[in-house]
């Protein structure tokens, strides 16, 4: 999380600079800017368009996981999701689950309005069929069973690297609001 704020803060540094160079450059002219739209044809200085930059961002940080914020995570941590329409036995937890290839594997994602209905929904989890991450899978090919906050991830792998790179991304909890 940290990782990326400091992305997002140097980011915006360099274009605060290069907005405050263009203002220079434009401010230290010798002679008068031209008037009207000559001034378009002799090439005056103009401070850089930034886009995308609405104000609001397009994945608001709620402090509980969203579908947009799940998908950014995963793309961080490199897992590249694709977005599919079937996985083969998923339990009924009473949320529509939002399906996932990753890599050769599935992902189901529960998102429930909050932790309550997220823990109820785990308990009816087979444990036996359903593991942690933190359970080294046996013959019997269990399902890796990820829960941080309103989330409940299902991801149908038997590679140890890719469980532990979800669930690192997924565990390290959902994008929190800025503090003022």
């Amino acid at each position: 999380m940290g990782m990326i704020a400091g992305r997002r803060h140097r980011w915006m540094s360099r274009v605060a600079m290069l907005v405050g160079a263009g203002a220079t450059v434009a401010g230290c002219a010798r002679e008068a800017p031209p008037r009207g739209d000559s001034a378009m044809a002799t090439g005056a200085v103009r401070p850089p368009i930034v886009i995308g930059m609405s104000g609001a961002p397009a994945c608001p940080a709620t402090g509980h996981w969203s579908s947009c914020a799940v998908v950014k995570r995963l793309e961080s941590a490199g897992v590249a999701p694709q977005t599919t329409t079937s996985l083969p036995d998923l339990p009924t937890l009473g949320a529509t689950p939002t399906l996932f290839k990753v890599g050769t594997s599935g992902l189901a994602i529960y998102l429930f309005a909050d932790s309550t209905q997220r823990a109820r929904a785990a308990r009816s989890l087979d444990t036996n069929e359903y593991v942690s991450a933190a359970t080294e899978l046996t013959m019997r090919g269990e399902t890796t069973s990820i829960q941080n906050d309103n989330l409940l991830a299902l991801l149908f792998s038997r590679s140890e690297q890719q469980r532990e790179r979800v669930s690192d991304a997924l565990t390290a909890g959902p994008p929190q609001p800025r503090q003022p």
